[in-house]
């Protein structure tokens, strides 16, 4: 990563366990360094975090596979300028269909080029 990433504390990956150091926004280099985009989608939900989906209502998007070590079966998705991971462990109901949905959970945001 570059070495003008700008640090704001130290935190532990939910995921993986590692300890990484919390930036304000992952640079675009490194982004596309560190993730890879693939032919693989998946339907989430943000459960009401992102102040719509309260509900459970869900999207698709593509998943982002990490070229870091711990971190290669997690499934990443990037909406907006934020990176995300599928939190595995966590499905929610969408009320208007009764289907589940994995949960999504903020990772990062990524800095425009």
């Amino acid at each position: 990563m570059k070495e003008d990433t700008i640090t704001t504390g130290f935190r532990i990956c939910p995921k993986c366990g590692k300890h990484y150091h919390d930036t304000l926004a992952l640079s675009r280099e490194d982004n596309e360094a560190l993730f890879t985009k693939t032919k693989e989608r998946v339907t989430f939900t943000f459960n009401g975090w992102d102040g719509e989906s309260y509900d459970g209502e869900s999207r698709t998007g593509c998943i982002y596979r990490a070229a870091i070590k711990g971190c290669e079966e997690v499934r990443f998705i990037k909406v907006g300028k934020g990176l995300h991971y599928i939190d595995e462990d966590s499905s929610v109901i969408e009320i208007a269909t009764g289907e589940a949905h994995k949960e999504a959970e903020w990772l990062v945001d990524v800095a425009r080029a």
